[in-house]
């Protein structure tokens, strides 16, 4: 038994559970937005000239560069940019795991029924 009296979770189940997306998003977001805002506020604390690895994403991110603005700016675009590609894997995850069980399914039902269609 669970909490409260309520029998517990199967692991199975909660294995196969689909991924919320919006939640997956957001989380993926927040870690890849707080990664560009400390890499550049790390990076302008040394050299200038030494972070041009860095300066590279103000080719895809507009307004960036390597500057407490630019370190903001990052922050959003990182969140923004994370966002996407969480939802995205959450859902293709979904649908992986969608036509797996559904795969399962189907072979299980044949072989139930295969004992019946050898008799006919």
């Amino acid at each position: 038994m669970g909490e409260e009296g309520k029998p517990a979770a199967n692991p199975l189940i909660q294995a196969f559970a689909p991924l919320h997306r919006s939640a997956m998003g957001t989380a993926v977001g927040i870690v890849l937005g707080t990664m560009i805002f400390l890499a550049t506020l790390a990076s302008m604390g040394r050299d200038p000239y030494s972070a041009g690895h860095l300066g590279l994403l103000s080719q895809f991110f507009v307004g960036y560069s390597v500057s407490l603005r630019g370190a903001l700016i990052g922050l959003v675009w990182g969140f923004v940019t994370g966002y996407v590609v969480g939802w995205a894997f959450a859902l293709l995850r979904n649908v992986a795991v969608w036509i797996y069980l559904i795969g399962l399914r189907s072979r299980a039902d044949m072989e139930q029924y295969s004992d019946f269609l050898d008799h006919l």
